[in-house]
């Protein structure tokens, strides 16, 4: 599929002044924050879980996953539920902005260039009027924490 001009939708989201997408694909839900429960001796960028209509959801901070400080959540911070495979994790983002339409000719793939956490997390780049959209890997950074 890389390389086509064919479009694929992507859920845009703000983390610090940077904006981040994310496969719409991949994303089950978009949710208000709500009560997390601390889970002892859980990998840095695990925050906790949320009980989500009775389902109890493994929460990530995207803050932390990509090297930010913490901030405390606002009326603007949202948990966008996403799923790959057998796993369905909540990632707490500052702020939820548009759905995009790219085509997949104008995505930058491999961007080895990045260093630190966003190695691992963010595999390509969409050159977005004079803003740079960083499209995260929800597989590869699942794979990564969880394994």
């Amino acid at each position: 599929m890389s390389g086509s001009g064919q479009a694929k939708q992507y859920i845009a989201f703000e983390v610090g002044d940077e904006i981040y997408a994310v496969d719409v694909m991949l994303v089950e839900s978009i949710e208000r924050m709500s009560q997390i429960t601390r889970v002892p001796h859980s990998p840095f960028e695990v925050l906790g879980v949320i009980n989500l209509r009775g389902d109890v959801i493994p929460v990530m901070s995207a803050r932390r996953m990509l090297g930010y400080e913490e901030k405390p959540a606002d009326d603007a911070t949202r948990v966008a539920i996403v799923q790959h495979d057998e796993y369905r994790v909540g990632v707490i983002v500052d702020r939820v902005t548009e759905i995009l339409s790219i085509p997949q000719d104008r995505v930058q793939w491999g961007v080895e260039a990045l260093g630190g956490k966003r190695k691992v997390v963010i595999s390509g780049l969409i050159n977005l009027q004079d803003k740079p959209v960083m499209i995260m890997d929800i597989p590869r950074t699942l794979e990564s924490l969880l394994n």
